[in-house]
């Protein structure tokens, strides 16, 4: 391992831990069930789109720990794409701005962050801190993440599979537009009219 894998390794580890503390902080502290990705009482495309997004988000995961604690094995076995070191530096840093535009959005979320569509508690509308911005400051930040891990390792399934992070994320945020509109209704609208899915779209 390098200095380039080291880092890179280690902010999917941050990742990994901000997103199970959140969930255990809402359990122990608040008795929230935050993780209802693929679970509940939704409708069944909400549920094939949430669970094709996590096995998707498991295998960049996989395939992204593999590229780092093992270059040489996937140098020899993964089809490469061609990298260098100034383009690993450019990948981990927006690896670095995605991980860190997550945390910040499940630090503003508060009480209202949810792995999935939240069917069964009523939660607020969070419109302050990074949410004035984006609508979906955490999704940009996993967007990120996947690219970045991308640019980084350079080759041929990191790519795929985080491509198909991307679509499964933009899906899955399509499908809780619609449920945070039923929910808050012209709450949401307005919400909708003066900030961003993205970031500039």
């Amino acid at each position: 391992m390098g200095l380039i894998e080291i880092v890179s390794f280690t902010l999917l580890y941050i990742f990994g831990i901000s997103y199970m503390g959140k969930l255990i902080i809402l359990s122990k502290k608040n008795n929230i069930k935050a993780n209802v990705f693929g679970k509940g009482t939704k409708s069944k495309e909400s549920l094939i789109i949430e669970r094709f997004l996590k096995a998707m988000t498991f295998a960049g995961i996989g395939i992204w720990t593999i590229s780092a604690l093992f270059p040489s094995f996937t140098e020899k076995w993964f089809v490469g794409l061609g990298k260098g070191f100034t383009v690993s530096i450019i990948g981990v840093v927006i690896t670095l701005i995605g991980v860190s535009l997550f945390i910040l959005a499940m630090v503003f979320m508060k009480t209202s962050w949810r792995a999935g569509i939240d069917k069964s508690t009523k939660t607020s509308l969070i419109t302050s801190g990074l949410y004035r911005f984006s609508r979906n400051p955490a999704f940009v930040g996993m967007d990120l993440m996947f690219i970045g891990a991308a640019i980084t390792y350079a080759n041929l399934i990191i790519v795929i599979v985080g491509l198909l992070v991307v679509v499964g994320i933009h899906l899955q945020i399509l499908q809780e537009e619609n449920h945070m509109e039923e929910v808050f209704k012209k709450e949401y609208n307005e919400y909708v009219n003066k900030t961003p899915r993205y970031l500039l779209f």
